[in-house]
């Protein structure tokens, strides 16, 4: 016959003490992985090994005594509180070691290190700034690689970049305060006295395939703020950047001031008649779409600007008047011709090979994107520009003023024309390619000039209606906008490095945040911490030998 199971008070206290000590490691264990905050399970098992403890003692008095009295157990109590101590050091030692974010490169082209470019901006950062970027937990893992090369930054500037994940879903109002509008959008800012973001400066990061200079130059941007400024002329009659309707400029006024710039409004009427200057602090003045043409005083005003080293972005579009901005045989149209080889013409391009609804809305179809200003416009992807009845502009490549260089940066098609006959456009809307009267195309529609001694810059562009709010975002016209402004107000300049690409997915071994805190579980804590338990279930057996 089989004995019964005989449950005794000595074996009630035994498995009651296993329990108790096994809880209460496993709920200080939880408590430092946690940091210091106080999880549910950490709460459960702190209150099972306090129980267990407890009915312990109630249950064995004198035996409970003697186990943490008793001589026979002082040294298994001295090996229990060094493997705790050991593993406690342990522990402790991981946690510095995951806040300071150590990080190497053991890449043999050296992939996931920033360029000396880019550290010797970081010597310049003095004031914290953080990168806050919105992640759901769907894109977790876009979140782990751009982590790559987020900390990069962190640690290089000594911790004074700080980095900061929020879920937009989880955390909805701060998902608004910041405007964000879709996942994996990234913003930068400083960080006032007390540590918490400034929104005065925050601004956001624009994402391309190349991560490094696009954090890099936004560092840059934001060192920057408020030290270059952009004019607008309002006084010829010119696009209201004030203005938030279709036909309005708000958006690219507001993009500035977002990139770091300050925009105010030029009265060049003014200056003129009261024999000042265009402002010092000018970096570039903008003509968006001006109505009449310039008088002679008023040139004079631009060309003392431009003597200065000053940029021009001249946005002229094609108009039935008189007295026409940049008229082919104005004395301002002259000016550019004799001073830096560029010219409006009394034409409108056509170009039925390359066009939208009709052949007067031209689509780019020849970019030159060896300058600058072309260089990310590619009509055969997503970035043509569209222009509406555009202006024929033109180059003088072949006699240019001394010491200037300029170039074209879009033509038409070898079918496109400029259609010189423009009270019929304007009457009729009517055209038609005429031989001897008309422009043989290809035609230019946007081109640039700079004076090589004294750093003048220029670009003329025959159309208005691409910047304007209800066209700016088609293609390429936003594009075209920015890199002429960024080369004629020399912004690009300040940022002059040849960025390295990281990677755009996890590099070969990598594993994940969540993966490590799960090895290091295993190893550091819970395999150290069954060791410990069970030590101590033959310590308590031994101690009530």
């Amino acid at each position: 016959m089989r004995k019964g199971i005989i449950v005794t008070r000595g074996r009630l206290a035994q498995i009651a003490s296993i329990i108790g000590i096994g809880g209460i490691v496993i709920g200080l264990i939880g408590l430092i992985w946690r940091s210091g905050t106080i999880a549910n399970y950490a709460l459960i098992a702190l209150g099972v090994g306090i129980t267990g403890i407890v009915l312990w003692a109630a249950l064995t008095p004198r035996e409970f005594i003697d186990t943490i009295t008793g001589k026979k157990v002082r040294n298994s109590t001295v090996t229990i509180i060094s493997a705790l101590l050991l593993t406690g050091i342990v522990v402790l030692a991981y946690l510095l070691l995951a806040q300071a974010a150590i990080t190497l490169d053991v890449t043999q082209n050296r992939n996931f290190t920033l360029s000396n470019e880019t550290k010797q901006l970081l010597n310049r950062v003095v004031q914290p700034i953080q990168l806050t970027g919105f992640y759901t937990s769907r894109n977790l893992r876009n979140r782990e690689v751009d982590d790559q090369f987020f900390r990069q930054y962190a640690v290089e500037s000594d911790g004074i970049i700080r980095i900061q994940y929020i879920d937009p879903e989880e955390n909805p109002a701060m998902a608004s305060a910041y405007g964000v509008s879709f996942d994996g959008q990234l913003f930068i800012s400083y960080l006032d006295a007390d540590g918490n973001v400034d929104f005065s400066t925050l601004a956001r990061v624009p994402r391309g395939i190349n991560q490094e200079r696009d954090i890099t130059q936004a560092i840059s941007r934001l060192l920057m703020a408020g030290s270059i400024k952009v004019y607008f002329e309002t006084s010829l009659g010119e696009r209201d950047t004030l203005d938030s309707g279709t036909e309005g400029l708000t958006g690219i006024n507001n993009g500035i001031q977002e990139s770091g710039m300050i925009t105010a409004p030029l009265n060049l009427e003014e200056i003129a008649a009261t024999g000042g200057d265009i402002p010092a602090d000018a970096a570039a003045v903008i003509f968006a779409r001006p109505l009449r043409d310039v008088t002679q005083a008023e040139i004079e005003v631009i060309s003392r600007y431009l003597d200065r080293g000053g940029s021009l972005l001249i946005m002229s579009d094609v108009l039935f008047t008189d007295d026409a901005f940049l008229k082919e045989d104005g004395a301002f149209n002259q000016y550019l011709w004799d001073n830096y080889g560029i010219r409006a013409l009394d034409a409108a391009v056509v170009d039925p090979d390359a066009s939208g609804q009709s052949p007067l809305d031209v689509i780019s179809a020849a970019v030159f994107t060896d300058t600058d200003i072309g260089a990310r416009l590619d009509p055969s992807a997503d970035t043509p520009t569209l222009f509406r009845l555009a202006r024929a502009v033109d180059v003088n490549l072949t006699n240019a003023p001394q010491n200037v260089a300029n170039g074209r940066v879009i033509m038409t098609t070898a079918m496109g024309y400029g259609e010189t006959n423009l009270a019929s456009l304007g009457a009729t809307n009517t055209y038609s390619f005429d031989a001897e009267s008309d422009i043989v195309g290809p035609v230019s529609t946007v081109v640039w000039a700079s004076n090589l001694t004294n750093d003048s810059r220029i670009v003329l562009i025959g159309d208005s209606d691409f910047v304007t709010n209800g066209q700016v975002l088609n293609g390429g016209n936003g594009i075209l906008f920015t890199d002429s402004l960024v080369w004629l107000s020399r912004y690009g300049d300040q940022v002059e490095f040849a960025p390295q690409v990281f990677a755009a997915s996890l590099p070969t071994v990598f594993v994940s945040q969540q993966q490590i805190d799960f090895v290091v579980f295993l190893t550091v804590l819970l395999l150290p911490a069954a060791i410990l338990v069970a030590g101590l279930s033959i310590w308590a057996r031994r101690a009530r030998r």
